[in-house]
């Protein structure tokens, strides 16, 4: 199978990240929702000392996509990872969502019928061989200075 099931609720591509450990850097990521009902999601990180994530929390409608981005400090090199804990919903604010999800944790299910929260996850590495290299700039100025002096 080329796709697990779960790729169909909620996409996330790339999976994995590279960073320099002395430089930092950051890297961007899509979350998409293929299922047919809405998601909340939070995302969570293994070391929230040399990370930021933005959204922390974001709700996705079907069909809809959402950018994630992640954010390195330097720092030592090892492997840490991005949780994307998700649940589908009918409520309009993820975090309320979540939220409501702490409250029923403790109330007791018929059946299992408890509601279920999905995850995905991200590999962040960090190694000090690699090399981050600087896109360089395109601004109108200097492509026109260029065809001056060409």
């Amino acid at each position: 199978m080329l796709y697990d099931d779960e790729d169909y609720e909620l996409f996330v591509s790339p999976r994995t990240s590279y960073y320099s450990a002395t430089q930092g850097g950051g890297s961007r990521h899509m979350m998409v929702n293929g299922s047919n009902q809405r998601v909340a999601i939070k995302i969570k990180c293994s070391d929230n000392e040399l990370y930021r994530v933005s959204p922390v929390y974001c709700l996705l409608e079907p069909g809809h996509a959402q950018r994630l981005q992640i954010v390195r400090d330097a720092g030592p090199a090892k492997i840490d990872k991005i949780v994307m804990n998700y649940i589908f919903t009918d409520i309009s604010n993820p975090k309320e969502a979540f939220k409501e999800l702490n409250q029923l944790e403790n109330a007791t299910f018929e059946n299992n019928s408890a509601p279920m929260i999905y995850k995905k996850y991200i590999a962040l590495m960090a190694r000090d061989e690699i090399k981050v290299s600087v896109t360089p700039s395109t601004n109108l100025q200097s492509i026109l200075k260029q065809s001056i002096h060409s």
